[in-house]
């Protein structure tokens, strides 16, 4: 009976495996892809300095998503309405991303701040993953001509596909 059931659950475990993985892992990043109603538990936030006064923007929701091949977009969602978007190309297993790059690194694209696109100077950004938690921790530092910095960590940020 117990060989039975230890089959049985072996036989369980390997058709899981082979049916599901594809669509659970990305050895890119080191962590499973997670449904898009994760994307609220995002906690951290976002300074903007050095163009007037200092805000802060305190997450609400965040993900980072696969567009195509190598291009993946992450998006800060803020408490205040404001939104925060990234799209960065994944061409090494490093987890900094460079603005301006190369195009044999990872790099930042483009960044956008509710819908304008920042005028970019020297500027990365660090994901990480957090296998414990099944999610990235983000670690932004963006400078701009006219905009002023935007400085700030954010984690429990899912992959979504």
């Amino acid at each position: 009976m117990k060989t039975r059931l230890l089959l049985l659950l072996s036989v369980s475990v390997l058709l899981f495996a082979c049916t599901e993985g594809e669509d659970r892992e990305s050895p890119m990043w080191g962590i499973d892809f997670s449904d898009e109603a994760a994307s609220g538990f995002a906690i951290g936030s976002v300074d903007k300095q050095n163009d007037g006064a200092k805000i802060t923007y305190i997450a609400k929701a965040a993900n980072l998503q696969h567009v195509k091949d190598d291009v993946y977009l992450l998006t800060y969602a803020f408490q205040s309405g404001d939104q925060l978007q990234l799209t960065i190309t994944k061409k090494t297993a490093d987890y900094n991303y460079h603005f301006p790059g190369t195009t044999t690194e990872n790099q930042i694209i483009v960044a956008m701040f509710n819908g304008e696109t920042l005028d970019l100077t020297d500027s990365d950004v660090s994901i990480q993953p957090r296998t414990e938690e099944n999610k990235l921790y983000t670690v932004t530092n963006l400078h701009t001509t006219s905009t002023g910095d935007f400085n700030g960590t954010i984690g429990r940020v899912p992959l979504l596909k």
